[in-house]
């Protein structure tokens, strides 16, 4: 397989599309960034800014000329219109996709069941079938939980407000890996092209439970005031499909629940300690003192 050299990525004005273009840029790898014709973000001067019509595969086809690679780091909102980003990368003779994936574990059976994932899986199954007779592979790049991400917005604890909600006891180990291990991640995938293509690669920043986390929190702002409350994934799960049943247009309303579960319950298989390819893409686990100090800033 070629030495990938040019990355087209899509999605870069966004929390983890601005970490993927960095960490790529630092590999030193050519970046063509796709933006809406609207858009007006600002990138660094060694980025190529191509405006594209996302709903049009022959302009899509054109901006992906010359790409070995396309990223995908689009957030839910778009995440079925990657379909003709593939039809364009395909036709114009790019050797590997990365589809916006992150968050739970592909592979696992259960985390393919829950109702918030069928379009992640759906871009899957179509990348798998459209790339079939090419030269195009895929990768699959996961990490459970944005662990800095979910922290500055609210997911799971409220610094500033001192409040948290903690599934099944606590105790449930846990992986996690900040936007800028995923980014490096992402950028040693395509340095591995061989030994990454077509499956699903697992990052594992950290192993975190949510006690933990809480105590770490708490050695910077104190015990005084908080309002933490209990509850299980069991009773979560059902709750997002009560809210499921009730407004299937409201998908945030019971995205939520479902989100929660694949992250924080036991039985989706979201600690990736004993299973990752870390060692592969050359990234070492975060140590206790760096852990800490993406909290320290936060509190």
């Amino acid at each position: 397989m070629a030495t990938i050299k040019t990355v087209a990525l899509a999605g870069a004005s966004g929390s983890i599309g601005g970490a993927v273009l960095k960490a790529l840029l630092d590999a030193n790898f050519t970046v063509t960034v796709l933006t809406r014709p609207e858009s007006s973000h600002s990138f660094p001067p060694a980025v190529t800014v191509v405006k594209v019509n996302y709903s049009d595969v022959e302009s899509l086809k054109t901006a992906l000329e010359g790409q070995d690679a396309l990223v995908s780091t689009v957030g839910y909102a778009a995440m079925k219109g990657q379909e003709l980003l593939i039809d364009a990368a395909v036709a114009s003779g790019v050797t590997r996709i990365l589809p916006s994936e992150f968050g739970a574990n592909p592979d696992h059976l259960a985390v393919r069941q829950l109702p918030v994932f069928p379009q992640k899986l759906q871009v899957e199954q179509y990348l798998k079938q459209k790339i079939q007779g090419t030269p195009t592979t895929y990768t699959l790049v996961c990490n459970n939980e944005f662990f800095d991400w979910d922290l500055d917005y609210k997911f799971g604890v409220d610094i500033n407000e001192k409040k948290m909600e903690i599934f099944d006891g606590g105790d449930v180990i846990y992986s996690a890996a900040p936007l800028d291990f995923v980014a490096r991640g992402i950028a040693s995938v395509l340095q591995h092209p061989v030994e990454t293509a077509n499956r699903a690669v697992r990052l594992h920043g950290m192993s975190m439970t949510q006690n933990k986390l809480l105590a770490i929190i708490q050695r910077f702002v104190g015990k005084e005031g908080w309002e933490v409350s209990h509850a299980t994934t069991e009773e979560r799960e059902r709750l997002g499909y009560e809210l499921l049943q009730q407004d299937p247009t409201n998908m945030w309303r019971w995205a939520i629940p479902f989100l929660q579960c694949s992250i924080w319950a036991k039985k989706y298989g979201g600690d990736f300690s004993k299973n990752n390819d870390n060692e592969l893409l050359g990234l070492k686990q975060l140590g206790d003192a760096e852990i800490e100090e993406i909290v320290r800033v936060r509190a």
